[in-house]
């Protein structure tokens, strides 16, 4: 038997990072993407959101691969939500999405930046955020995943 450990930081915005995540709602949300990993094998470490977009610490299965984990979040919890009474303005999500991996030892450090979504985002907005991780992980064109896009 193999033994691993795939630690990944995944973010995705909004469609058109509308702020259609109303933060009296956002735990619903939560719940579902967490039962949904759960059903997948997924296990996810932490997850939060501030309004235009959601951090999700996962450990990832060797089998799964990260596009696949992604886009059956999205379309999940997109189709999902969409226009529910709960989330009367949420459209869905931008196709793009960054997913950086993570070390073990960062393990406790991630968890806890993605706790504090709140109040970072009360000094830094979406945008210099992404630029400051994928400046962090080495990934050159943010400028393209802050392009609008299509819903994915």
């Amino acid at each position: 038997m193999s033994y691993t450990i795939n630690l990944q930081h995944i973010v995705f915005r909004t469609y058109r990072s509308r702020f259609t995540i109303p933060e009296d709602s956002k735990r619903m949300m939560f719940k579902y993407i967490y039962e949904l990993c759960q059903s997948e094998g997924w296990y996810l470490l932490r997850i939060n959101a501030y309004l235009n977009h959601v951090h999700i610490l996962l450990d990832i299965p060797a089998t799964a691969k990260v596009a696949e984990v992604v886009q059956k979040i999205k379309a999940n919890s997109s189709k999902s939500f969409s226009h529910h009474r709960i989330f009367p303005y949420f459209e869905g999500w931008a196709r793009k999405y960054g997913a950086f991996s993570v070390s073990y030892s960062a393990k406790p450090d991630v968890i806890e930046y993605i706790r504090n979504q709140e109040k970072h985002h009360q000094g830094e907005s979406f945008e210099d955020e992404m630029r400051r991780l994928f400046r962090e992980n080495g990934i050159t064109d943010v400028e393209e995943f802050l392009k609008d896009d299509e819903p994915a």
